[in-house]
């Protein structure tokens, strides 16, 4: 079958590679100009910032055999224990993003603006050019992925599910200045902080670039404020970590999609009637007891909508 996939985060990319390891024909449609999604890392001079995903953890076997395999390769390690590891991609999260989708045919920078079926097929129309597909699989936030179904008859339960917004702040530092043991502080902190990290003590930077990550109440009410006024409130906010220390340089990064307030209790789920299949981090096992959107989440949505397309 020729399959698309719209979205190139981390459930788009392991159902791809899933379904072009079982013979099949797949394309993966990204908007931004780097797979990865919320895998996400940025350059600010000599240093590497993650600023979506800090860390991943791992509960079930498929991921922690895939995980054995990317130590190997040396493409994560574990950052800390505490009690249970937290993972990180060797050069950043994107790095791994990469990794996992090299081979794979990804078209970048290509927004999709409609979605319509005709005879058993699925056509896709971007912003570049239209195309044609037996099935469709669709990992973006819900928001946008009903924004392009709003012309096909979608469970109403789908509809009400929310997110909350992040803001993070990434800050870089004129001199060492170490957060924590570890590189990571998410308890004591001031109000509407939600952890502070130090990506040099991760492992990732060689310089000081400091990620600070605002909670979805702080982020929510600041929303829709000019993006300098929030800075300074997220820069005033950090000094109570960082005391003193000299500020070079600020950027600012908001996710609108950071976090559903719900979730979905089925690893995917397939529009009735139509070869369409909606899969991401907030389709969850309905065993999965963390009841929260995460890593690993995601890789198991990408995974089971891979079998239930092939």
């Amino acid at each position: 079958m020729n399959i698309g996939i719209i979205g190139a985060g981390l459930s788009g990319i392991v159902a791809a590679r899933d379904l072009a390891r079982h013979g099949h024909t797949v394309e993966l449609i990204e908007k931004s100009r780097s797979v990865g999604g919320r895998l996400a890392t940025r350059r600010i001079g000599d240093g590497k910032a993650d600023h979506g995903a800090v860390y991943f953890t791992v509960r079930g076997e498929e991921l922690k055999q895939d995980v054995a395999d990317w130590q190997t390769r040396g493409w994560v390690n574990v950052w800390y224990a505490d009690p249970y590891p937290r993972y990180v991609a060797v050069d950043g999260m994107n790095a791994l993003a990469k990794r996992l989708a090299d081979g794979l045919p990804v078209h970048l920078n290509e927004r999709v603006e409609t979605v319509t079926t005709r005879d058993g097929q699925v056509s896709v129309q971007t912003d570049v050019t239209t195309r044609q597909y037996d099935r469709l699989l669709i990992t973006s936030p819900l928001p946008q992925t009903l924004d392009l179904l709003a012309d096909f008859p979608v469970d109403a339960a789908l509809r009400e599910l929310t997110y909350a917004p992040t803001f993070v702040g990434l800050f870089e530092l004129a001199s060492d200045t170490r957060i924590g043991p570890d590189g990571i502080l998410d308890t004591d902190l001031a109000p509407g902080i939600l952890k502070v990290i130090n990506n040099r003590q991760k492992g990732i930077s060689a310089t000081e670039l400091v990620s600070v990550y605002m909670d979805e109440s702080w982020s929510e009410e600041w929303y829709e404020r000019a993006d300098e006024d929030t800075l300074r409130e997220i820069e005033r906010l950090l000094q109570t970590v960082t005391g003193s220390a000299v500020i070079q340089s600020r950027q600012l990064k908001r996710w609108r999609y950071a976090q559903a307030t719900h979730v979905w209790n089925e690893p995917y789920h397939r529009l009735r009637d139509e070869p369409i299949f909606l899969a991401g981090d907030v389709f969850l096992e309905p065993d999965d007891a963390s009841g929260r959107t995460r890593f690993e989440s995601a890789y198991v949505s990408g995974l089971r909508v891979a079998e239930a397309m092939r």
